[in-house]
């Protein structure tokens, strides 16, 4: 699970914004906590707010990047890292941009950082808690002239120097250590476990690009436990709903189709395309549920309601908090449904974007606000609407002058 992420030079983010999934509010509903062994409790949630612009989707977008340095490393030298530092200034390109991640990896805890240009990784260093003192695994520095890198193994690594050295040769200057890892013939257990976990754990981020119907269609084809679950799913959205057809058409793809049963009795089948843009995405989405419900997971979703009824949004999240282990989610939204809904949303799981006359996001949350804004038990879409917690579009008079 992620304890926090904190962003620098990434994006419309400036000066170093943080995500945190550590829970501060005591009052809050303990369906969204998972204890650590160190005695940290972790949410399993988030919901980021915000006015369009506001750097929500950046947010999503640097775990996503983080994920790509780990696990989709580049081949070429020349090629570049597919980000953009902060460009309201003169020289954008020439200052540095960093991630940090701390996570547990097997209950450990680890804290992982990377520094990082267009043209090339800077440095990074991951060091792991076994104890209450931290260890070095490795941390890394590149020539940035000559365009090597150079690695240090922590003094209690464990591995061949052949081994080790072969890491460090395959660490280009635009790669991660991780990212390397990816591509050679090497026993080494530590970075084995940290590339199983972070296979397993992290997914692409979701927005509008990501067809989430084929993946979910192809993995009915594949799981027949998976394809009864994705029955029951959809039948609980709409009662009518009784199942999914996928069949697989050489000439065509797979055909998918939506079982229907009107009055009880005969059962007509509508093509997928024939379906609202909510049932489509409702069944995209459930591919992504039924991953972070049977295993230690993370998803990314960017604009989670769109297409969805408000009552079907909180549902959907009613059964990740209610079903999940040690899962997490993080999501876009501009649903002020959720802040109506006191008994469900906690404070530490509420974030908010806001972007600065100087063009730079801030991020912040509702669990900092102190009783003057947000009083104990008060209501949040109040708050929110009257903007007393910021957020919010400044949209001035709905008169223009046409000439």
């Amino acid at each position: 699970m992620i304890q926090y992420i904190k962003i620098t030079n990434f994006g419309p983010i400036r000066d170093q914004v943080e995500l945190s999934f550590e829970a501060m509010d005591v009052d809050g509903s303990p369906v969204y906590e998972v204890e650590m062994p160190d005695g940290r409790k972790l949410l399993k949630l988030a919901y980021i707010y915000g006015p369009n612009a506001s750097g929500k989707t950046t947010v999503l977008r640097a775990i996503d990047f983080l994920r790509s340095l780990w696990l989709d490393p580049l081949y070429n030298k020349d090629h570049e890292l597919q980000y953009d530092p902060f460009l309201f200034r003169s020289d954008p390109e020439n200052n540095p941009s960093s991630i940090e991640l701390a996570f547990y990896v097997d209950n450990t805890r680890h804290i992982y950082t990377v520094t990082f240009f267009k043209r090339s990784v800077q440095s990074e260093k991951m060091v792991v808690y076994r104890t209450h003192q931290p260890s070095e695994l490795f941390s890394r520095t590149t020539d940035m002239e000559k365009r090597l890198s150079h690695v240090d193994f922590g003094t209690t690594f464990k591995g061949k120097a052949t081994e080790l050295s072969a890491l460090e040769t395959a660490t280009l200057h635009n790669n991660t250590v991780l990212g390397a890892f990816q591509k050679i013939n090497v026993d080494l257990p530590v970075f084995e476990q940290l590339n199983r976990w972070g296979k397993g754990f992290f997914s692409q981020m979701i927005d509008e690009t990501v067809e989430l119907s084929d993946l979910t269609a192809y993995r009915i084809t594949q799981d027949p436990v998976f394809a009864n679950w994705m029955n029951t799913f959809l039948n609980k959205a709409d009662p009518n709903l009784r199942g999914v057809l996928v069949k697989a058409e050489k000439s065509a793809g797979r055909q998918i189709s939506f079982l229907h049963s009107l009055d009880g009795n005969e059962v007509y089948s509508l093509p997928l395309a024939k379906e609202s843009s909510g049932s489509t995405r409702y069944f995209g989405l459930g591919g992504v549920l039924y991953r972070l419900l049977t295993q230690s997971s993370f998803a990314c979703i960017d604009e989670l309601g769109t297409s969805l009824h408000p009552d079907l949004m909180k549902y959907y999240l009613q059964l990740f908090l209610l079903n999940s282990q040690q899962s997490q989610l993080v999501f876009t939204t501009h649903s002020l449904f959720l802040l109506e809904e006191q008994d469900f949303i906690r404070k530490d799981a509420l974030w908010f974007t806001e972007k600065g006359s100087n063009g730079q996001v801030s991020l912040f949350s509702a669990a900092d606000f102190d009783s003057s804004k947000l009083r104990k038990g008060g209501s949040l879409i109040n708050a929110y609407k009257s903007g007393r917690l910021g957020a919010k579009p400044n949209l001035g008079s709905p008169y223009l002058k046409l000439e």
